[in-house]
């Protein structure tokens, strides 16, 4: 500010208010982070003035989705059970069942510390363990078969527990990620891929193979499964740092931090509990894994088109593909393999090729022109600096070169192409004609994710509008902002409108016949057969692009011009 830089100072305190935010250390920040001078040149974003705010007094208290991502992991270890089971052994442990430990490939010892756990985990932590059962359902039979593979004892999959409670989307104050909770590192070191658009440490298949493989080698180094999970949660120098201090290979005897020491013994309760879930208390639900096909694709794309043609929604897809951190797939890469529900891949390819290339990415690529900065360019696209940097390998203070390329993150309905001028310029007119923007009050127990599905947006672009961070929760009689085509709006909010009578498709031209559904056709078979195109047979016939066929439907075709 001191030096005049107004765009630059405005954008670096918005990234760095932005990480603050992210941390969740509440939502009211201490007004000296305003600076003294209100006054100052400096204009601060629609989201930094509720933020700078007292909170609201909140009435209620909604439950927080168990599957939304995270910041901290959701595991059953946090430093305040930590606390609780280190400082004494529960009351109650005589009624904790004995498990059948001739049933084990694991060397488990069932001494007072893992005694403590099974009661720990069957009382303060039964809420916790139970939907991590749920979760684990997805996951196990994969789990199974990849240790299996490896020639692993099978117990070792309940380290997922203990990580993270089996949630792809856990992500510790260390920022180590994904269900196996690595860091990037050693993410890296195991052949995931770590960058600002993929994170493979959430890969379900590919962090399993990366666990199973560390481990391994943890075990050939230390020749123990204790020191061998000690050192997956403490690493490998530290353990053998104790080992030489100490003079000892035994676990229960070297002295190691506290949350390591506690880690070994958790594991074990965690694989009695596994082992027989019903005699502690549970019922998880039977193995059920997500049914997909994969498909390779050979341009980017963003999560709204993705569903569009896999005829789901985004936030399925993104549950099918969680190592996907951004709002598309990656640019820049040639083939790209996508998870998709089962039973759509014979038409995903031809509905995506009918969304024009356009439409389909959530990018443009701007010409930087004479005297232009990074701040200056993100600001007048109204796109994220930090996302900007991220996007093109820039540092902190990068000197762009005239006329090189630049990727901006922005609104899938703007063009591919041209200058900063004419690209605004052009996307302010689009915006104007083709969206228009909303107030929406929060109903009791409304989630992110629903309300955002009754206006047709993603959750993503819902949380951007309104400042919500991915772990924000809705409260009741909260205002938010929604940015939806016209036509899909209503002043109720969460009720569409109907169409009008200019909504509506132009008269069908003629000639046409009729044409009834076999058994097993698709839309795509039937517009291949006639020369005609699946939006055609839509228009004609008043089919969304969800809609799915039945045999002895009628269809009506227009017979192409010739």
């Amino acid at each position: 500010m001191r030096n005049g830089k107004t765009d630059q100072a405005e954008w670096e305190f918005d990234a760095a208010l932005e990480s603050l935010l992210d941390t969740g250390l509440s939502p009211a920040l201490p007004p000296r982070l305003l600076g003294t001078d209100r006054s100052s040149t400096v204009s601060l974003h629609g989201w930094l003035a509720p933020a700078t705010r007292a909170p609201q007094p909140v009435t209620e208290s909604l439950p927080q989705d168990p599957d939304q991502p995270t910041q901290d992991a959701a595991a059953l270890l946090e430093p305040n059970d930590l606390q609780a089971v280190g400082k004494d052994l529960p009351v109650d442990t005589g009624a904790v069942p004995d498990p059948k430990l001739g049933e084990f490939q694991f060397p488990i010892v069932y001494n007072d510390q893992v005694k403590t756990f099974v009661g720990y985990f069957q009382t303060r932590k039964w809420a916790v363990v139970a939907r991590a059962f749920e979760r684990a359902s997805r996951y196990l039979p994969m789990m199974r078969k990849v240790f299996q593979e490896k020639g692993l004892p099978e117990e070792l999959i309940n380290l997922a527990f203990i990580e993270s409670a089996v949630n792809p989307w856990a992500t510790s104050k260390a920022k180590a990620a994904g269900i196996w909770q690595f860091m990037a590192g050693t993410g890296r070191l195991y052949g995931m891929q770590v960058s600002w658009w993929v994170d493979e440490r959430r890969d379900p298949e590919k962090a399993t193979r990366g666990a199973a493989e560390y481990l391994k080698n943890l075990y050939r180094m230390f020749d123990s499964w204790e020191l061998a999970l000690a050192a997956y949660n403490a690493g490998e120098g530290a353990v053998q740092r104790a080992i030489d201090r100490q003079r000892t290979r035994n676990f229960w005897a070297l002295r190691l931090p506290k949350e390591t020491q506690l880690f070994v013994p958790a594991f074990m309760a965690m694989t009695i509990i596994s082992k027989d879930p019903e005699r502690y208390g549970f019922s998880p639900p039977p193995d059920d894994p997500f049914e997909t096909d994969l498909v390779t694709l050979d341009q980017p794309a963003d999560f709204r088109s993705l569903a569009q043609a896999a005829r789901t929604s985004a936030e399925r897809l993104r549950e099918l593909n969680p190592e996907l951190i951004r709002w598309s797939t990656p640019p820049g890469v040639a083939r790209y393999t996508l998870r998709i529900p089962a039973g759509v891949k014979a038409d995903f390819l031809e509905e995506l090729a009918e969304i024009p290339a356009s439409q389909r990415v959530g990018w443009i690529t701007h010409r930087v022109r004479k005297g232009e900065t990074a701040p200056v360019i993100a600001k007048r696209y109204g796109a994220s600096l930090q996302a900007v940097r991220d996007m093109n390998g820039l540092g902190k203070r990068p000197s762009l070169k005239t006329g090189s390329s630049l990727l901006v993150p922005t609104s899938a309905t703007l063009p591919t192409t041209g200058t900063a001028a004419t690209d605004a310029g052009r996307a302010k007119q689009e915006a104007s004609r083709t969206k228009t923007a909303s107030r929406h009050t929060v109903k009791k127990g409304e989630t992110v994710a629903q309300v955002a599905q009754a206006y047709s947006v993603s959750s993503d672009d819902l949380r951007r509008w309104n400042g919500l961070s991915r772990t924000a929760s809705l409260r009741a009689g909260q205002t938010l902002k929604v940015t939806a085509p016209s036509a899909k709006m209503s002043t109720a909010g969460l009720q569409k409108q109907t169409p009008s009578a200019s909504d509506k498709p132009s008269p069908v031209p003629t000639p046409a016949r009729r044409y009834t559904v076999k058994h097993g056709d698709t839309l795509a078979a039937i517009a291949r057969t006639h020369g005609v195109t699946m939006a055609d047979l839509r228009r004609w016939n008043g089919l969304s692009r969800t809609a799915s066929l039945k045999p002895g439907q009628e269809l009506r075709i227009v017979a192409p011009q010739s």
